[in-house]
């Protein structure tokens, strides 16, 4: 394993208890966003829609009612997916009447539970936020999540957004204590399906994506980690990144997708807190000397 120059140790070698589900950045506990990044990883990629609606359900008898009720709502969560999708690149706001005509009449009832796994699904994946705007018609818009101005639909995957992936990344560095080796990226990511030397459904290629495009974005800073040998490559947080957003932005996205509290990451909360106190501080010097 390539060294790298960590001024502090990652999350996961300070929170030991957070390695009882690794299937996320640094192995915490995510039961609801492991649900969403396993359950629409399809073995080929085949058009979106036929993907995300082509799930196989198991046909066991022996399944308990309330896991074949956990299933159904999944699919029906699942449909709603492409119909987001079509809203958000048509920059068109929807509404629940509209998302509750997409939904099977006989599970019309869960509309609240099926709106937060098909919320939740978005968010992991794509990094789109269902936002209502209007409480009293229930109208919502769909927005990039964290404060990040670029999707990466017009790159590889053609109107596909890559925000998603961008914040597991941003979120993996910064738990890894703001520097990630190429390796412990790679190794999270695998966990999740997505792989450098593959093609994804989603993402197209998610290595391009990452040394590339976010690179020339300047979302990340991909470098050559000093003194190693073998060559090895590590990342960070590149200047566009820090400018958009913060850590307890991309902290408190990945808690919600989660399932989570941000406060379940004590020293990760406390550092991102610190960062946002500081930012604070500078802006309001800065306003007292004009």
């Amino acid at each position: 394993m390539p060294h790298t120059h960590r001024t502090h140790p990652s999350e996961l070698e300070r929170n030991p208890q957070a390695q009882r589900k690794p299937t996320g950045p640094g192995g915490e506990q995510m039961p609801q966003a492991m649900e969403a990044s396993t359950s629409l990883m399809p073995p080929t990629p085949r058009g979106i829609s036929e993907d995300l609606l082509g799930e196989v359900v198991r046909e066991d008898l022996c399944l308990h009612d309330d896991e074949i009720m956990h299933i159904a709502l999944r699919k029906e969560a699942i449909s709603l997916v492409p119909y987001l999708l079509r809203k958000y690149s048509s920059s068109e706001s929807v509404s629940d009447t509209d998302m509750l005509s997409h939904i099977k009449r006989d599970y019309r009832r869960y509309f609240p539970l099926i709106i937060d796994k098909a919320s939740v699904f978005m968010q992991l994946l794509f990094g789109i936020e269902l936002k209502e705007v209007d409480p009293i018609l229930h109208t919502h818009v769909l927005v990039i999540v964290a404060g990040i101005t670029y999707d990466g639909a017009l790159s590889d995957v053609q109107g596909m957004p890559k925000t998603g992936l961008l914040i597991i990344v941003l979120f993996i560095i910064f738990m890894e204590g703001n520097c990630a080796t190429e390796d412990v990226i790679w190794h999270v990511l695998n966990e999740m399906e997505v792989y450098s030397d593959r093609e994804h459904f989603l993402y197209g290629k998610p290595r391009e994506l990452l040394v590339e495009d976010f690179v020339f974005e300047q979302y990340l800073k991909y470098e050559q980690v000093p003194g190693s040998d073998p060559i090895a490559y590590e990342f960070r947080w590149g200047p566009r990144a820090y400018t958009e957003t913060t850590k307890m932005k991309v902290l408190e996205h990945w808690a919600k997708v989660s399932g989570l509290d941000p406060m379940a990451f004590p020293t990760l909360y406390e550092e991102a807190l610190q960062e946002d106190q500081g930012a604070s501080t500078h802006g309001t010097a800065s306003l007292i000397e004009e």
